[in-house]
């Protein structure tokens, strides 16, 4: 797993101890209270890490032994988190940040829908629903000038 905080959520401070992530009342949700070594492991999480590398990191970090999985299990049951190594329907997931990642034309429509779908795979099935569509287009059009 790669955790990442969900990208179409941004991330706001409140006070030294209080997090709030994305900005509409529909899918605002507040994380308090944090540690102030909680910020710098925030921005680990942007899905380039695995676990055993992010547990390195936050331990040079400061962060106490334990403390990064209650992290990670404060932000999942809050429904913050995404694994950017699944990747979308049909592919196989590059890694945020990676070039595949960052060429991929699906990415922001996967973000946006994984805030409106928050089951761990909920944006994934719905890009494969979308996938599965097909439209037939009868006709020649417009067949004249304008």
């Amino acid at each position: 797993m790669h955790p990442m905080v969900k990208p179409a959520l941004r991330r706001a401070w409140r006070s030294l101890r209080c997090v709030q992530f994305g900005v509409t009342p529909a899918h605002a949700v507040v994380l308090d209270p944090v540690g102030p070594e909680t910020e710098a492991v925030l921005g680990l999480l942007d899905g380039t890490r695995g676990v055993e590398l992010l547990r390195a990191e936050a331990r040079a970090l400061g962060l106490p032994d334990g403390r990064l999985e209650a992290l990670l299990g404060r932000l999942e049951s809050a429904g913050l988190l995404t694994d950017a190594a699944t990747g979308r329907p049909g592919r196989a997931g590059p890694a945020a940040g990676t070039a595949g990642a960052a060429l991929d034309p699906l990415r922001a429509d996967l973000a946006s829908l994984s805030v409106v779908h928050p089951a761990p795979e909920g944006a994934s099935g719905v890009l494969a629903a979308r996938r599965a569509l097909r439209v037939q287009v009868r006709g020649a059009g417009w067949t004249t000038d304008r």
